[in-house]
């Protein structure tokens, strides 16, 4: 499977809201890395996400936040 890694709360978040499944987490240290499945739907989410085109409702992009946030926290 090619992969897209991710450091970003922010931009997993986003993902998540979109519709993308998280695929993997990975820990190293006190860094937990988090791993999506690299689709060229993916990438396209990515570019709007950083050029500030993507639009996702408020309320599942907190929750993916929220959601993320605790597992990355309470290792």
């Amino acid at each position: 499977m090619t992969a897209h890694r991710t450091q970003s709360l922010y931009e997993a978040s986003y993902l998540l809201a979109r519709g993308f499944r998280l695929a993997a987490t990975d820990h190293e240290g006190q860094k937990t890395t988090l791993v999506f499945a690299d689709t060229p739907e993916l990438r396209q989410a990515i570019l709007d996400f950083y050029n500030g085109d993507g639009m996702v409702k408020a309320k599942p992009f907190v929750e993916s936040y929220r959601s993320l946030k605790d597992m990355v926290f309470q290792r």
